[in-house]
């Protein structure tokens, strides 16, 4: 058995043997799919809260984030999807509660299912369904 240290992405984005370990995905898929993940994480946050209220002011990246850079919120999925890990051992290493990854896993795979499912292009085939396997 091969264990893996969860890394945040900055630590991550040169190490494609790990990122793939993690993810599934190779550093160039991984950046493909952000790509897309990016815009719908943004808008998403511009027009609701996390609890999907509706936003009654503008969003702010506070010094206390979680996700500092977008593409740790969508490591963070996609770890958890790969199946290796348990809500809350990933919560711990992102050093919050369980009820908050899960609301955070929530979003992220609503934001995943919509891009998979309107941009199949986005990914090889076989990663896309199988993404897609487990968001079911």
């Amino acid at each position: 058995m091969i264990i893996i240290t969860i890394q945040r992405y900055l630590n991550l984005q040169n190490d494609d043997v790990a990122l793939r370990q993690l993810t599934g995905l190779k550093k160039q898929e991984f950046e493909t799919l952000h790509s897309f993940f990016e815009n719908e994480w943004k808008n998403y946050f511009s027009q609701f809260t996390l609890e999907g209220a509706p936003r009654l002011r503008q969003t702010s990246l506070r010094r206390n984030n979680i996700f500092t850079d977008n593409r740790d919120a969508l490591l963070f999925g996609l770890i958890y999807l790969k199946g290796d890990i348990l809500q809350e051992q990933l919560a711990a290493f992102f050093t919050i509660d369980q009820p908050k990854a899960s609301k955070y896993l929530s979003l992220v795979k609503r934001l995943l299912q919509s891009i998979l499912s309107k941009h199949a292009q986005v990914l090889p085939k076989s990663k896309r369904l199988r993404i897609l396997k487990a968001l079911r």
